[in-house]
C-alpha cells in the first residue's frame, strides 16, 4: 500500500500539485495522464523516493521498482553501463524485461512504449495484463493505457482527479462532466436572467408609485403620500433582496466551445491525378541487408495512409526514398515532411514568426491553429529556443499544417506530445484536405486518422484498405479460417486412415457421410 496525506510539491513560487489524501493498493493498475509539465514524472519520482523536496506525508509499504526516461535513475546499473551497445528500441525492451522480472514489486514506469513497435507493444500489454502486482504508468498512448490500466489518475490544474475505470471509461466520464458543466451554466444563466427580469419589473412598479393625486386635500394627500412611500419602500427592499440573491448565485463559467477549423487549399494547388507515388519491382538494400525485395509501391490520391512494420523493417527508409524521388513521384507534388530529427524552424525566432513566414492562412487563422495546439495569447511570442521538446514538436507540426504543401509525410508525429496535443493534432488532420502518409506506433492515432494501411513485412509492401482495427480484425478472421481449415484437414486425414482399415460396414457408411460433408464444407469456405 501507498498512503499520501497533504502532499504538496512546489517549484519556486509555483505549486506544481497538491494531493490531500490518497491510498493506492499494491494491486492497482493505474494510468497517470495529464499535459506535459503538470508534474506526472515528478510525482512518480517522489513515490520512488528519488525526490524529497516536498511537504506532506508519504508512507510506502511495498517494494517499488521503476523506469524513468532520463536513465540517470535506472534501477539496474549494468544495463545503464551497456546502453550504448543497443538501439533505442532494443535498450527499452531490455529495461522492461528486467523490471518485469520481479513479480513482487509495485512498478513505476515512465513512457514504457517509447521506441517500441506495435508487435512489441502488444507483447508488453500481454505481460502487464498477466502481472499479479500493480503499477502506475505514465503514457500518452491511449490504446496502451486503455488495455493495461483499470484506474486513471489525471493531473490537471495542480489537482489529482481519479476515474475508476479504463481510458475509455475516462473519456465517457469526461463527456458526462462536460455536459453537466454546460447544463449548470445554462441553469445559472437562466436563473440569473429570471431574477433580473423580476427586479426590473419591481423597479418599474416602484417608479410608478405616485405620492398624491392632483385633486386631493392636504390631509388626504399626506395620508396617501405616507402609503405610497410605504409601498415604494417595500418594492425597493424587494429589489435589493433579489439583487442580493443574484450576487449570491454560484457563478458558473461558460464551457469553451471550439470552432471547427477547415485547413483547405484552392483547387489550383491540388493534385487531381489518381496516383501520387508508384514503383514496380522496388528493391533496396544496405550492403548485405535487404530492405525491399522486388515489391510494389503505389500511393493513391486523397488517402490518409499509415505505414506500419516492425522496427528495422524499412519504414523511414521508404519515406526517404519518396522524399528523395528514388521512386516515381508526381512532378507537381510539394512534400511537407515532419521528422523528429529534421529541423524546419528557426530557434532564434518566436513561435508566431516561425509560422507566419510560411503560413498560407491569415494571422487570425494561424493563431487559432496555434491555440488548438496549446499556444494561446502571449505564448506565441516565446522564442523556440526556450521551449521543451514537446512544445518544439508542436511548433514544427503547426508549420507543416499551415504551409503550402499538397502532400504530407510524417515520421512519428505523436512522439513528445501529451494526450491533449495528440487529440488536437487529430482534429486538425481530420479537417486537412490533402493526402498524407505517416509512420506511427500509436494505434489510436492510426484508427482515428488512417483510411488505408501499408504494411512492411518480409521485405514486401502489403496494402490494406481500412484502419488498424479493421486490419487486425481481418487478420484474426484469417487466422480463425486457417485454424478451421487445419482442423478439417486433420479430420479428413483421420477418416481416410480409418477407412483404409478393416472396419464394420455401419461405421464405414457413417465415416463416408462425414467425409462428404467435410469436403463440401471445405469447398464452400474456399469459394
Amino acid at each position: 500500500m501507498i498512503y499520501i496525506n497533504n502532499l504538496k510539491k512546489e517549484i519556486g513560487a509555483r505549486t506544481l500539485f497538491e494531493i490531500d489524501k490518497l491510498s493506492i493498493n499494491e494491486y492497482d493498475k493505474i494510468g497517470l495522464i495529464g499535459d506535459n509539465g503538470v508534474g506526472k514524472t515528478t510525482l512518480l519520482k517522489i513515490l520512488a523516493n528519488l525526490d524529497s523536496e516536498y511537504s506532506g506525508y508519504i508512507d510506502v509499504k511495498t517494494h517499488i521498482d521503476f523506469i524513468f526516461n532520463d536513465k540517470v535513475t535506472e534501477n539496474n546499473l549494468d544495463i545503464l553501463n551497456n546502453m550504448n551497445r543497443y538501439s533505442p528500441g532494443e535498450f527499452q525492451k531490455i529495461r522492461l524485461t528486467e523490471v518485469l522480472k520481479n513479480e513482487s514489486s509495485f512498478l513505476l514506469i515512465d513512457e514504457p512504449t517509447s521506441h517500441l513497435d506495435i508487435k512489441q507493444k502488444e507483447l508488453l500489454i500481454e505481460n502487464l495484463d498477466n502481472r499479479y502486482k500493480g503499477y502506475i504508468i505514465i503514457s500518452h498512448d491511449r490504446d496502451f493505457i486503455d488495455k493495461t490500466c483499470g484506474i486513471i489518475f489525471e493531473l490537471s490544474q495542480s489537482r489529482l482527479n481519479i476515474y475508476n475505470g479504463n481510458y475509455s471509461f475516462y473519456l465517457e466520464e469526461k463527456i458526462k462532466r462536460e455536459k453537466n458543466l454546460k447544463r449548470e451554466y445554462e441553469n445559472y444563466i437562466s436563473e440569473k436572467n429570471r431574477l433580473l427580469r423580476v427586479a426590473r419589473d419591481i423597479k418599474n412598479q416602484s417608479s410608478n408609485v405616485k405620492t398624491s393625486p392632483k385633486r386631493m386635500g392636504n390631509s388626504e394627500a399626506r395620508l396617501h403620500k405616507m402609503g405610497g412611500q410605504s409601498n415604494k419602500k417595500k418594492l425597493d427592499n424587494q429589489v435589493k433582496s433579489i439583487e442580493s440573491r443574484i450576487d449570491h448565485l454560484e457563478v458558473k463559467e461558460k464551457p469553451k466551445e471550439e470552432v471547427k477549423i477547415e485547413l483547405t487549399i484552392p483547387d489550383r494547388d491540388k493534385i487531381f491525378s489518381k496516383v501520387l507515388v508508384s514503383q514496380d519491382n522496388l528493391n533496396k538494400k544496405f550492403k548485405e541487408n535487404v530492405i525491399f525485395n522486388n515489391t510494389k509501391l503505389e500511393i493513391q490520391n486523397y488517402k490518409r495512409i499509415a505505414l506500419i512494420g516492425e522496427n528495422g523493417s524499412g519504414k523511414t527508409t521508404l519515406l526517404n526514398m519518396i522524399i528523395d524521388r528514388e521512386v516515381w513521384v508526381h512532378p507537381n507534388i510539394k512534400i511537407g515532411y515532419y521528422s523528429q530529427l529534421g529541423e524546419i524552424v528557426d530557434y532564434e525566432k518566436t513561435i508566431l514568426e516561425n509560422i507566419i513566414e510560411s503560413s498560407i492562412y491569415n494571422q487570425t487563422m494561424t493563431r487559432i491553429i496555434l491555440a488548438r495546439l496549446g499556444f494561446k495569447t502571449d505564448e506565441v511570442y516565446k522564442k523556440v529556443n526556450i521551449l521543451s521538446d514537446g512544445e518544439r514538436a508542436k511548433v514544427k507540426l503547426a508549420k507543416l499544417l499551415t504551409s503550402d504543401f499538397n502532400f504530407l509525410i510524417m515520421d512519428e508525429p505523436t512522439n513528445f506530445l501529451d494526450i491533449r496535443a495528440i487529440d488536437a493534432l487529430e482534429e486538425l488532420l481530420k479537417n486537412y484536405d490533402r493526402p498524407m502518409l505517416f509512420v506511427t506506433h500509436d494505434i489510436s492515432f492510426i484508427n482515428n486518422i488512417a483510411d488505408e494501411i501499408l504494411i512492411i513485412k518480409n521485405q514486401k509492401i502489403i496494402e490494406f484498405d481500412g484502419n488498424y482495427e479493421e486490419y487486425q480484425r481481418t487478420e484474426e478472421n484469417n487466422t480463425a479460417k486457417n485454424t478451421d481449415d487445419m482442423l478439417i484437414d486433420f479430420r479428413l486425414t483421420a477418416i481416410n486412415n480409418r477407412l483404409a482399415s478393416d472396419i464394420p460396414n455401419v461405421e464405414r457408411e457413417e465415416l463416408l457421410i462425414e467425409y462428404k460433408k467435410l469436403i463440401n464444407l471445405k469447398n464452400k469456405k474456399n469459394m
